[in-house]
């Protein structure tokens, strides 16, 4: 069963609600956590037969707003649909959780109340970035917004168990993202992680720019959370400018491929699976997140991706 933050995001409740129903008339178990009144009633209006569909509400009456601080609002805000979504993934009652809410809360959440896998440092999003052939992991895509050389590292080991548990791709291409492929270009923090990709395990292959994402020269991208974030925004918005002057064919191919698509991003590090949604996803990208979640959590466990030191 996979739990739902129903008040999290800017779209939310009725977006969240819409999507998550959608899924669940798919075969998709679904938790919805928010204020139980009017979740039911909202189902009421839209299906008076709900009921023949996996669907449960669980009551959370108090929100997490997008502006709040995240640690402080999850000690505090207990009863929270986004607190007591998590809190279901950590007492087994679900298998995967996500939220378009306050990620820097989801992230708190989940740190606190489901912890961390062995060795891991720092959780990472890894989301699926759009490319000529398909897709590539990248992250961290906003965790973490400063970073240190050896949690670079760690995410490069992170992506790299994901693809190969998950995907079944052995020994994949890890790349570093930098401003130029010479090894000595980048801030401190790039050359640095470089040096101890370089003599890692991994098949590192060295520093890579944003066109080479594009082309598919890497598996698997590495950097900060702030670089990430940009990078993930400028591809967003690259992507719905080029929608706009695509046959509606070609808008659906680069939909698909755009974070819409995918519907949500994977918090790697954590013992469980929680999914990051966009704050801005509609109905159509939350379902295609309950359908990823449903995914993840059937398979076998990788949430948990261990951090090497």
């Amino acid at each position: 069963m996979i739990a739902v933050d129903v008040m999290g995001g800017d779209h939310a409740p009725n977006m969240v609600l819409e999507g998550a129903y959608a899924a669940a008339c798919k075969s998709v178990p679904v938790m919805l956590y928010g204020p139980e009144a009017f979740i039911c009633g909202w189902l009421d209006k839209k299906d008076p037969l709900w009921g023949r569909y996996a669907i449960t509400v669980a009551n959370a009456p108090d929100v997490i707003a997008m502006d709040e601080d995240p640690v402080g609002s999850v000690r505090h805000k207990q009863q929270s649909s986004l607190v007591s979504a998590v809190r279901s993934v950590a007492n087994n009652q679900c298998s995967a959780v996500l939220s378009a809410g306050n990620s820097g809360a989801l992230m708190a959440a989940a740190t606190l109340v489901v912890g961390r896998g062995e060795g891991v440092e720092r959780p990472a999003i890894a989301g699926f970035l759009p490319t000529r052939q398909g897709h590539v992991l990248a992250l961290d895509l906003g965790a973490n917004t400063e970073c240190r050389p050896q949690h670079l590292y760690q995410f490069a080991h992170m992506g790299n168990s994901y693809i190969q548990d998950v995907l079944g791709k052995q020994n994949p291409r890890i790349g570093l993202l930098a401003n130029g492929h010479e090894e000595g270009k980048g801030s401190s923090l790039v050359k640095e992680a470089h040096q101890l990709l370089k003599t890692s395990s991994l098949n590192f292959i060295g520093n890579v720019e944003p066109g080479d994402i594009i082309a598919n020269k890497a598996d698997v991208i590495v950097c900060d959370g702030f670089a990430g974030n940009i990078l993930l925004k400028t591809m967003e918005a690259m992507c719905d400018m080029i929608g706009d002057l695509l046959s509606p064919e070609e808008q659906q191919r680069v939909q698909n491929l755009s974070y819409k698509g995918v519907g949500g991003a994977l918090l790697l590090g954590i013992k469980r699976p929680v999914i990051v949604c966009h704050g801005k996803s509609d109905a159509a990208t939350i379902e295609n997140a309950v359908h990823f979640a449903w995914s993840v959590s059937r398979g076998p466990s990788r949430a948990e991706s261990r951090g090497k030191s």
